[in-house]
């Protein structure tokens, strides 16, 4: 026995070694190769220039007087290593169709740089390039529409520690999977089968991820911009990113008090890290993946007490029809973040109602706070939905809920999400009350008259075979243009087996302990795929009165209410199961053909869209069309996004500014004031909290909308001095973050106080 241990512990020792062993010559290759960065800035005589190139001192330009066209400055031939490099154009361009791109012997799979076009309202852009293998013929090339006139003043080359960042991720990861491997080893074949079979659903889940590029979802390239900008605020030192930089063309857009995104911050911190655009989406949508994996299987195993069951209720919602769609056809990310918590959020209401252990109320309470939690930081409308059923739930069972640990468990639950989440309420409902879009008349989530006749057909809420591509259109188009919005095959069947139970076998069924639960997924899953048809009275509803118009239109689509309906019906197949074996005995053989229907449906679904998915590849900021913003949610009233134009600066009453310089949401500028109604019209929205201050004096000059609801500074004649804009949150926006943070905290930390005082 003592030997046994020994080995173990020897094990161990090998195990925490190596891992160290691992991170320390990641770390250490970081830190040695941060000062030996390759560094290239060209002076003219290095370029080989067109024939008709002007040379003016250090500036090479040409116009459309030449009468050429294409390459025109190209440099020497570059010996690179591998490693990420980011290549610093300074030009004056008047023309669109001006570009930068860099050539060498790499294919595209070795070399990641896409061409560049130089936009006429900037004077210096950046490309990265990307290479996995050194190379000794890199050129970089300019190339001129023959429109206008464009002048390169400076090009130059420098190599970041991006490589070195990412290999310090890479190498977390393998130690990640090292503990996971040993962890596998160690355990009995009970656990090692799980551990499969878990890796497993996981694998199946990210099949679209397996390719170099992307596939063009919905909503992609919104979330792509918002993972941008969040990653863009926290290099510039803000935390937390309320106020989105980079949006409208730089304008800064108010997505992040609108939109939870906790969780897009692991996304944007690889991007801080150096990985591209959509190797960094790629990450969280298998981060994603992984926590539903785990989430889901371990909110049936509290709720059935049974492995098997709990692994077919992991795979049935991982692999859920609707799930897919909301990752990879839709790109909903919002939504599938919400979809990852909800299994949490119905275990937790489960165990309160079903847990007579009093000593156990605070767990639960816990559950539900954090799964709300993660939908509150996720998805607004998620939420709303969610509480719709939550209200449902506590009306029907009303009398359970005025139950002392009951009743106390629920409150309590209440009162940790909204102090959780006190971060994004508190900012969220001061920012409703304002003059935004979202709030405005002149916006709706969807038209007046169109919300019903979006709904689903029967026909697609069963289909055995999952069409991913296409778009959600109006019933009068028909289906035939639509991807398959639905529960699938596997949901249905255990619907028909749960109502055949409860005909034939109603007494084993009332006998189980999960009999009232699944009554109630059973209804409320039935009543959400009914609220997802076009046969549902939406309009009707929203007739009655402008609230409720607006609650409803804000839901944008009648099939949202497939989600709930994912997880309800979920529950319900795994009663049908658990209740199947008691009836029936052995029913395995029923199991592995549903599970097989299942990975049929599933599979159809990824090789429709996988093969018939539009490719999409994007790797830096200056691939990203900042002006996608929907449905302008979230711009002040009255704004004309067709006006909002990179580096527009109107003044009035002003000399030409000077030390002009715009980070973010931030300016700073020398400003003299030469008439009494002197302002500058800054290319910011004008939210409030924006706050202009004069650097030498402190002195605060009165900030508020001017041109299309530009940040606007009024100075008073005379006024000479350096001033500097940005966006200030207020005392109790920061007093809500630090009481989320202390009530995270003292969650984490009370359980472990209580064990020691025990």
């Amino acid at each position: 026995m003592n030997s046994i241990k020994l080995s173990r512990l020897r094990a161990k020792h090998i195990v925490i070694g190596l891992q160290i062993i691992i991170l320390l010559i990641a770390a250490s290759s970081w830190l040695l190769n941060r000062g030996n960065a390759y560094s290239k800035n060209f002076t003219v005589d290095d370029y080989l220039l067109a024939e008709n190139a002007i040379i003016d001192g250090t500036l090479i330009s040409m116009d459309d007087s030449s009468g050429s066209q294409g390459v025109f400055l190209s440099t020497p031939s570059l010996s690179l290593s591998k490693g990420v490099y980011q290549i610093q154009i300074d030009y004056a361009v008047n023309c669109p169709g001006n570009s930068v791109s860099v050539s060498s012997g790499l294919g595209s799979l070795e070399m990641k740089c896409p061409s560049l076009e130089l936009d006429s309202t900037c004077y210096t852009q950046t490309m990265v390039l990307d290479i996995s293998r050194s190379v000794d013929d890199a050129v970089i090339h300019v190339s001129f529409s023959g429109n206008g006139y464009i002048r390169i003043s400076n090009i130059g080359i420098y190599e970041t520690s991006s490589l070195y960042k990412k290999n310090f991720f890479y190498a977390f990861l393998l130690c990640v999977l090292i503990n996971l491997g040993y962890f596998f080893l160690r355990s009995d074949i009970r656990i090692r089968k799980i551990i499969l079979a878990l890796a497993g659903i996981f694998g199946i889940s990210c099949y679209p991820l397996y390719t170099d590029f992307l596939m063009a979802g919905h909503d992609i390239l919104f979330h792509l911009i918002r993972i941008d900008a969040i990653s863009q605020g926290l290099s510039l030192g803000t935390f937390p990113v309320k106020l989105h930089p980079l949006w409208a063309n730089g304008y800064g857009y108010a997505v992040g008090i609108f939109y939870g995104d906790a969780f897009l911050y692991f996304p944007a911190f690889l991007r801080i890290l150096g990985f591209s655009i959509q190797a960094s989406y790629k990450f969280f949508v298998a981060f994603i993946n992984l926590g539903t994996v785990l989430i889901g299987y371990y909110s049936f195993r509290k709720m059935f007490s049974d492995e098997k069951i709990a692994l077919l209720g992991c795979l049935a919602y991982t692999l859920a029809p609707y799930r897919l769609m909301d990752v990879y056809t839709r790109a909903a990310v919002g939504e599938y973040c919400a979809m990852m918590v909800l299994p949490l959020i119905l275990c937790g209401f489960y165990l309160v109602f079903q847990d007579s252990r009093k000593e156990n109320w605070w767990k639960h309470s816990i559950l539900i706070a954090f799964g709300l939690t993660g939908s509150i930081q996720s998805h607004v409308l998620s939420t709303l939905i969610v509480g719709l059923f939550i209200i449902l739930t506590c009306l029907i069972l009303i009398k359970r809920v005025f139950r002392k640990y009951v009743f106390r468990s629920l409150v309590t639950a209440a009162a940790l999400a909204i102090l959780l989440n006190l971060n994004f309420i508190v900012p969220f409902l001061d920012f409703y009350t304002e003059d935004i879009m979202v709030n405005s008349p002149e916006w709706s989530g969807a038209p007046r008259g169109s919300f019903q006749t979006g709904g689903l057909f029967p026909i697609q809420l069963f289909a055995l075979f999952q069409k991913g591509t296409g778009s959600a259109w109006s019933t009068s188009a028909g289906i035939a243009t639509e991807p398959t919005f639905g529960v699938g095959i596997l949901m249905t069947i255990g619907l028909f087996v749960f109502i055949y139970l409860l005909c034939i076998h109603k007494k084993d069924c009332q006998k189980d302990r999960n009999y009232i639960p699944a009554i109630l997924c059973a209804l409320f899953g039935v009543l959400s795929l009914y609220m997802a048809t076009c046969y549902f009275p939406w309009d009707a509803l929203i007739s009655i009165n402008e609230g409720i118009e607006k609650i409803i239109l804000t839901l944008q689509f009648p099939w949202r209410m497939l989600m709930p309906a994912t997880i309800l019906l979920v529950f319900v197949v795994c009663y049908s199961f658990h209740i199947g074996k008691k009836v029936w005995g052995n029913c395995q053989n029923y199991l592995l053909a549903g599970i097989f229907l299942l990975i049929l449906s599933c599979g159809w679904y990824f090789y429709d869209f996988s093969f018939s998915g539009e490719p999409y590849r994007i790797y830096s900021t200056s691939e990203l069309d900042t002006m996608q913003l929907c449905t302008c949610d979230y711009l002040p009233s009255g704004t004309d996004p067709n006006l909002i134009h990179a580096n527009l600066v109107y003044a009035n009453g002003v000399a030409p500014l000077e030390a002009y310089q715009q980070l973010g949401t931030a300016i700073s500028c020398n400003v003299k004031a030469q008439s009494e109604d002197a302002y500058v019209d800054f290319p910011l929205l004008y939210y409030k909290y924006y706050r202009c201050t004069d650097a030498d004096t402190s002195q605060t000059l009165p900030v508020c909308a001017g041109t299309n609801n530009m940040v606007r500074v009024q100075f008073p004649k005379g006024y000479s001095g350096s001033i500097s804009i940005r966006f200030v949150e207020p005392w109790f926006w920061r007093l809500a973050e630090i009481i989320s943070a202390l009530t995270l905290i003292g969650i984490i930390l009370g359980p472990l106080k209580l064990k020691k005082v025990h």
